[in-house]
């Protein structure tokens, strides 16, 4: 049996996290080889299971061990977690571009990566991950969670001002980058800087993951043919999306959906996602 929850932000954490969530399971429950799609998001996993092996698709015989508190950073492929015996995680999810509220590291340096949190937080991360072992609520470990990083926001006003540029060029992602650049004046180059510090993404490969993932989410969701799928989703044509989901998934279509991956189908049904 998997359980899995999500509980939304304070409102001070709003503008910067999506949502808290709990997963409690055994990993039997689970593929061996769990696929994660990329979304464009980083997330702060506390791992109080058994310790997971992160693969990259990348390097697919290179897995590697976390436990405790990890940070996945944003993603440009699919990448594989294994989960063996007790299977409990509590996570934090950003929003694009939300983490540069709370560390001043640019979130490109941690795009296809899987670092320890306590590399960007310190080891007051560690003693935070070793008080929620201790506590069997969930609504007391997210608080806990959510206290330890309210505390630790900063630089409030250049930081929003990102995130409501970022969240419109997301809004209006069938723009080309020149009527971007002329809407917002901002000359590219510059513009290019901000996604990369704030989303780990230049702007063209930012709205191509989040156009992806929003056409999935509505293929998953309407269950939609392919082409009218990729139609809604703003793909000139189809070969144009299936290039795009081998590129996301490492998969055609049909095989993601005749796979049916557990996690990748909790995201994908979020309402927070």
């Amino acid at each position: 049996m998997i359980q899995y929850l999500e509980l939304p932000p304070s409102n001070q954490l709003s503008p910067f996290i999506e949502c808290f969530w709990i997963l409690k399971s055994h990993g039997s429950s689970f593929k061996k080889r769990e696929l994660i799609i990329p979304g464009g998001r980083v997330e702060i996993i506390f791992n109080l299971g058994n310790p997971v092996q992160w693969i990259d698709s990348k390097e697919p015989c290179a897995a590697r061990s976390f436990d405790g508190a990890y940070l996945l950073g944003p993603r440009n492929r699919p990448f594989f977690v294994e989960q063996n015996c007790i299977v409990h995680a509590i996570g934090a999810r950003f929003r694009h571009g939300g983490l540069a509220s709370f560390c001043s590291i640019p979130t490109n340096d941690v795009i296809n990566d899987v670092i320890q949190a306590d590399q960007i937080f310190g080891t007051e991360i560690n003693d935070l991950t070793q008080r929620l072992f201790e506590i069997d609520s969930a609504a007391l470990s997210v608080n806990i969670i959510q206290n330890f990083l309210t505390q630790r926001i900063y630089n409030v006003a250049d930081t929003q001002r990102a995130l409501q540029l970022i969240s419109w060029v997301k809004e209006s992602e069938y723009l080309t980058l020149n009527a971007v650049t002329e809407k917002t004046g901002i000359h590219y180059k510059k513009l290019e800087r901000l996604f990369l510090r704030y989303t780990g993404y230049n702007p063209k490969n930012f709205t191509r993951v989040v156009r992806f993932y929003r056409t999935l989410k509505e293929m998953n969701a309407k269950r939609l043919s392919l082409t009218g799928v990729g139609m809604n989703g703003g793909y000139y044509d189809q070969p144009h999306f299936i290039r795009d989901f081998k590129a996301f998934t490492g998969k055609t279509p049909s095989k993601f959906t005749s796979e049916n991956p557990t996690i990748a189908n909790f995201l994908l049904q979020s309402k927070h996602v």
